[in-house]
This record gives C-alpha cells, structure tokens and sequence, in this order.
C-alpha cells in the first residue's frame, strides 16, 4: 500500500482506495478499508490538520492463502508502520 499527503485541511482526513481489480471480494475489500481506519485513529494523526489519501497498489503476495485473522494482523502491521512513518514526518511514496 501506499500513501501520498494531499493539501491541508481543518482536521484529518483518510481517503482510502482498494480496487475491485485488486480484492474481488468485497468483504475483503471492506475488512482493508475497517482496518485502515482503525490503525488511522490509532496512529493519532486523525485530529492532524493533514489528508492522506491510502490507495492499494497490488494485492500483497500472502493474501490468498492467509486467514482472516491472519489478514486482519498483517494488514494492521503493515497499515501501523504507514501511518507511523506519516506521523513522523516522512515523505510520501
């Protein structure tokens, strides 16, 4: 997944874009976008004047043939160290 910073606004903003070319499934598709805004809250960047727009790229290799509870930790691992990254100032890919 990657993410790029969009102009200022009064208070956070997360756009998120998962593809249907990506997660045919659209209860696959939802569980990225629920977990995406949780680890949004989470990483406290929600009440940043910031806007990040989220968009998945391609579906990460280990998808198809992990669980969901395996789905769910990896997606929170990988969003967690996003959304740090952002809060810290870095630069967007």
């Amino acid at each position: 997944m990657h993410w790029k910073a969009l102009p200022a606004t009064t208070a956070g903003v997360l756009f998120l874009s998962v593809p249907k070319r990506q997660l045919a499934r659209a209860v696959d598709r939802n569980l990225v976008r629920r977990i995406a805004r949780e680890a949004w809250r989470g990483a406290g960047v929600a009440h940043r004047p910031i806007a990040v727009m989220v968009k998945m790229r391609r579906r990460p290799d280990w998808f198809a043939a992990a669980g969901v509870r395996q789905k769910r930790r990896q997606l929170r691992v990988e969003l967690d160290m996003l959304f740090q990254h952002r809060s810290l100032g870095g630069a967007g890919q």
